[in-house]
């Protein structure tokens, strides 16, 4: 067997073993202040007064902190720290705190606040009668970061909705709803360009004629994001200086106004709060979005692949591209910059959809996601990734131009078919549509097994299956993630609280460990099978002869295992059995102070680990004897299946 070969056999038994969305336990010596009392426990869980520790022998005890050692009870406190870090840990863009809530409505007075048409009280409403324009404008001053908050209601099917916003100290933008027959959205002007030649472009209907509706403008330096109902419309980053009103508008730059096209709306509830404390206050992005700027090369010890970002301090990628890798190890090179950024998480993970999301932090601009998912037929897009071309050369931010063919659904799921060229590493990097809006999230080359891969081998295409997925090419076709889902995982990932960004962290991480864990267990297993020495093949063979084999395990014969043999001992192999034991004593330690796992999967992670060790032991060492040969591995085969399907079953 080739090292190539090799290869291939880890990671299908990486895949194979484990279908999902570290050393020993730490057994360390516990010791009071006065030495009277010792013992070997690991510790599972504390507070501020007292430690519970589990012995060797599974029994449970609890000590007084006070009662421990210096050496113990800092262990303690550090173990304390690592646990509120990951149950604080938070997303890109953190929720924003907001201070009190200021009722606009109650405020307006229709006779001296209207600019052009006519609004008038209806009971706690506020009207607007049909008209080419009207406008009103609201008599309170905002400044730095706030959230607009209405409720309306268009009263006919015809007619758009206005809301003019201060951004900044000495900056304005209007957020436009359903304008035109086509009943277009977006945010006007940018680069003194309106909504259909900007990249906030929306083409879907926001309201439904009759039926009140919830706008909320969240609105930072240099950044604004509108949602209707929970879902994001659109939303900008940038800097400030780009928005304008229209020369057409005179209004005082600290306020707020509602305006009225060509119909008519009731607005119910109006209502103001400014925003205390955000991390976007301090986010100041470097110019306008630029695909030549926020397209990142992802690269970890098993592979790489290419992301991009999607919104402050999100990184979105394919799922395939990172699922074999923690966080630490992560490292993403955006252009025109020789170190790495770190990534504090993995937020969001899909595995149906190929889809995730990391979180980090870049004064970069964001790309603008075309909300409304919308691409006809024919389009030209542009699709950026970093491709590998061979010779272990990467191509950096490579552009690919492309047509949509169509939309094809396999499984369920719909994926954009796009006239283009690509090549694998390319997997996670954005099609663009002309306005530079992101369309689609690459998923992957098309080969002869072509939609089928797409949902049950993605993660084979950028590495183990390279050779074999360039064989099979059919030029020119590419398939992509609708922005539509994309959409859905950001606004999800901006509703988490912080305790669930830090499960969702650390849930990647121990499916990471799990894996590397499982694939080990595989690996020693052959190891034990190919190590028996010839006498026990020979016994193997009479005995097989006269008895049912349901007990007994089959062995491999004298020249495959040879072969075997020598290439698990080369270079190579110990290379990657190496990655996959890198950190693990770290990992199973963050493992085991986790508030977000439970303590049954805690302790079978601990089992698993324990029971790996004991079989790479036993593979050096499996004895002369077939039958206690066959009674050990099918203990350990049982063991670890029964840990591993516990494992799964929480993760």
């Amino acid at each position: 067997m080739t090292i190539p070969q090799l290869r291939g056999l880890l990671f299908l038994t990486l895949t194979t073993l484990v279908q999902l969305p570290s050393s020993a336990a730490e057994l360390r010596t516990w010791t009071t202040s006065d030495g009277k009392f010792e013992t070997q426990a690991e510790l599972v869980e504390a507070n501020d007064s007292a430690v519970t520790l589990k012995k060797a022998d599974r029994n449970v005890i609890t000590l007084s902190i006070s009662k421990l050692s210096k050496p113990d009870r800092d262990y303690v406190l550090s173990w304390l720290i690592e646990r509120k870090q990951s149950e604080t840990l938070r997303p890109g863009i953190v929720p924003d705190v907001l201070g009190e809530q200021v009722d606009l409505l109650s405020m307006i007075d229709p006779a001296n606040d209207t600019q052009a048409g006519k609004w008038e009280r209806d009971a706690n409403a506020l009207v607007s009668s049909r008209s080419s324009r009207a406008r009103i404008l609201i008599p309170h001053s905002v400044s730095g970061s706030y959230q607009l908050r209405l409720v309306a209601q268009r009263q006919m099917d015809t007619g758009s909705l206005n809301i003019g916003l201060a951004v900044g100290s000495r900056h304005q933008a209007l957020a436009i709803f359903d304008y035109g027959r086509s009943k277009r959205s977006g945010l006007a002007w940018i680069d003194e360009k309106n909504e259909p030649a900007n990249s906030t472009f929306y083409r879907k209907p926001v309201f439904t004629t009759g039926r009140d509706s919830e706008i909320i403008c969240t609105v930072h330096h240099s950044h604004l994001r509108v949602t209707c109902d929970g879902k994001t419309i659109f939303e900008w980053t940038g800097d400030p200086s780009r928005l304008t009103l229209h020369p057409n508008f005179k209004i005082p730059s600290d306020r707020l106004f509602i305006e009225t096209v060509l119909g008519s709306y009731r607005i119910s509830q109006l209502q103001y709060l400014p925003i205390r404390e955000s991390e976007l206050r301090q986010y100041k992005p470097r110019g306008k979005p630029s695909p030549a700027d926020s397209v990142a090369l992802i690269e970890h010890p098993l592979g790489h692949g290419s992301g991009f970002l999607a919104a402050p301090n999100l990184l979105v990628t394919n799922h395939h591209v990172i699922e074999n890798a923690p966080a630490d190890d992560l490292k993403i090179f955006f252009p025109e910059e020789s170190d790495f950024v770190h990534v504090h998480g993995v937020l969001f993970e899909d595995v149906d959809r190929d889809l995730a999301i990391l979180s980090l932090e870049t004064r970069r601009t964001p790309l603008a996601v075309a909300y409304d998912g919308y691409v006809p037929q024919g389009e030209s897009v542009q699709l950026r990734g970093n491709p590998a071309i061979g010779g272990g050369v990467t191509l950096r931010n490579a552009v690919v131009k492309g047509t949509l063919r169509s939309m094809v659904r396999v499984d369920g799921f719909d994926f954009l078919q796009v006239d283009a060229s690509i090549d694998s590493g390319s997997s996670g990097g954005p099609i663009l549509n002309e306005l530079d809006q992101v369309v689609g999230v690459i998923a992957m080359k098309a080969t002869d097994e072509g939609e089928k891969l797409i949902h049950e081998g993605l993660a084979r295409l950028d590495d183990s299956f390279k050779n074999k997925s360039r064989q099979q090419t059919q030029d020119g076709i590419a398939f992509g993630i609708p922005a539509q889902d994309l959409a859905k995982a950001l606004d999800s990932v901006r509703a988490m609280t912080a305790k669930e960004a830090g499960r969702r962290a650390q849930l990647h991480e121990s499916r990471v460990v799990f894996k590397r864990l499982a694939a080990l267990a595989g690996i020693r297993l052959l190891e034990a099978n190919v190590n028996v020495p010839e006498a026990m093949r020979q016994q193997a063979a009479r005995v097989t002869a006269t008895r049912a084999a349901d007990d007994l395990v089959e062995l491999i014969p004298a020249e495959p295992a040879r072969l075997l043999r020598s290439a698990l001992q080369s270079k190579g192999t110990q290379e990657i059995i190496a990655l996959l034991q890198q950190n693990m004593d770290k990992h199973l330690n963050t493992i085991r102070s986790s508030p977000h796992l439970s303590q049954s999967s805690i302790r079978d992670f601990n089992a698993l680990s324990q029971r790996i060790e004991a079989i790479e032991r036993f593979a050096q060492r499996p004895g002369e004897n077939y039958l206690r040969f066959s009674t050990t591995m099918m203990r350990f085969q049982r063991e670890v299946t029964r840990l591993m399907t516990e494992i799964k079953e929480e993760l």
